[in-house]
């Protein structure tokens, strides 16, 4: 009987706050209101870094999570969301109704990501609650973050990633997450007013895709410069690990070890399970930032390294490389040219300065939560009033950015994302040494 009460009591909340919420919004686009945007309800830090671009422009926004304990280790917490379900005492079996009743009430826009589905394992009913809310007016935003949309490939690139994920996360049966992952990325293609792909990395896995960026920004208030000191005797290369096989993390430590065995003087610190806080302590204290080598895009910790100012070592597929978009100072390092790279890197400090000169003006420019207020802005206003996007008129996708040179041959100068035409004697003789 009380479970029966409790039954009828959720579909009253659901319903009042469906049809009371309705009303609301409907007055408000009348209005010509803002249209207010709730997140949620996985908790990224880039969750907390979409609002603060809502804030920045003034839009009311509201980011509810379900826990902020979703690892081992803080690498979010409570402080950085309007609303945390668990801290509040809400059951886990209410948690997805609460949720419910909160975006029926409080939404217009939903921004969120594919693991964010009300139901498990039920898409009948999260069919169901997709109806819902798009009876009653409110738009949806749906963007990977990564791990919500992992499949097995039928296709290879590459480095095989998706074979040495599997390697990274041996518990995993990819086979079942494949099918949670199409069953997710089906239903949000299917009621989403715009789905975005973050990069050419995740494409094959979204049979749609309306827009394709760097969607998040980084927080250039937040992550103050940072220069490597030039005369460094020992350079400290700074590699964040927390997937070793899909990151190339092994082929990174033997790299070292192979230039330290001829001389070439440097250090390879390896930073994992700490609070952000720390990691970016950390990061700042680096000569060398080494972001991923096997993925072919580069993701947080390679725009936090240019942000502080750093040159970046990332791999970049030749799709990103000819996609002006996603053209910044990154430079290009391949399992093939590793060691030629950071024999460069190592020996020539002036490449490094201009290296990290060079990023931390693109970060400002481009990625800042200024730069991609501009595109948000844009987002809102064409999902919630039909404007056009015109995204070319904003700084992140200005046609003024160009494309990168595809070569992966260090001793060539339209190799490097800055002008080395003075420094290449410089880069011959680092070479030289291998």
């Amino acid at each position: 009987m009380k479970r029966q009460l409790r039954k009828a009591a959720r579909v009253v909340r659901v319903i009042s706050a469906a049809a009371g919420g309705a009303v609301f919004r409907f007055v408000r686009r009348l209005a010509r209101r803002k249209p207010r945007i709730w997140h949620g309800f996985y908790p990224i830090h880039s969750l907390h870094d979409l609002v603060e671009i809502d804030r920045h422009l003034r839009y009311p926004t509201r980011s509810v999570i379900y826990s902020s304990q979703q690892v081992g280790y803080p690498l979010v917490w409570d402080e950085l969301f309007d609303v945390v379900l668990d801290s509040r005492g809400v059951p886990w079996n209410e948690l997805h109704w609460v949720t419910m009743t909160d975006m029926l009430w409080r939404a217009d826009i939903w921004v969120t990501n594919f693991d964010c589905l009300f139901f498990a394992w039920h898409d009948r009913r999260n069919v169901w609650a997709m109806r819902l809310l798009k009876s009653v007016g409110i738009r949806i935003i749906v963007a990977p973050h990564g791990g919500d949309i992992v499949q097995l490939w039928e296709n290879s690139d590459r480095y095989r990633r998706i074979e040495r994920m599997a390697r990274d996360y041996p518990e995993w049966d990819f086979r079942e997450q494949t099918e949670i992952s199409r069953a997710r990325v089906s239903i949000f293609s299917r009621f989403a007013d715009l789905v975005i792909s973050g990069d050419y990395s995740l494409d094959p896995f979204l049979p749609r895709r309306d827009l394709r960026f760097k969607y998040f920004p980084i927080d250039t208030r937040e992550i103050t410069p940072a220069p490597a000191k030039p005369s460094a005797p020992v350079p400290v290369i700074v590699h964040a690990p927390n997937h070793r096989y899909v990151k190339g993390s092994y082929e990174l430590i033997a790299a070292v070890e192979r230039l330290q065995a001829r001389g070439i003087a440097c250090e390879l610190q390896l930073v994992e399970k700490v609070k952000r806080s720390e990691a970016l302590r950390i990061y700042a204290g680096a000569d060398v930032i080494a972001d991923q080598f096997i993925i072919g895009a580069y993701g947080t910790f390679a725009l936090e390294g240019l942000a502080l100012e750093k040159p970046v070592l990332t791999y970049l597929d030749q799709d990103h490389l000819r996609d002006p978009v996603f053209n910044l100072p990154l430079v290009n390092t391949t399992l093939e040219n590793m060691d030629n790279v950071l024999a460069v890197l190592l020996q020539v400090p002036e490449l490094r300065s201009r290296l990290g000169a060079a990023g931390r003006a693109a970060v400002e420019r481009y990625q800042s939560i200024d730069a991609l207020a501009e595109v948000w802005d844009r987002l809102y206003r064409h999902v919630w009033w039909g404007a056009p996007l015109q995204l070319e008129q904003t700084r992140h996708f200005t046609p003024a950015r160009g494309a990168r040179s595809t070569t992966e041959d260090p001793s060539s100068a339209e190799f490097w994302p800055v002008d080395v035409s003075d420094l290449m004697p410089e880069i011959e003789s680092a070479l030289s040494r291998l």
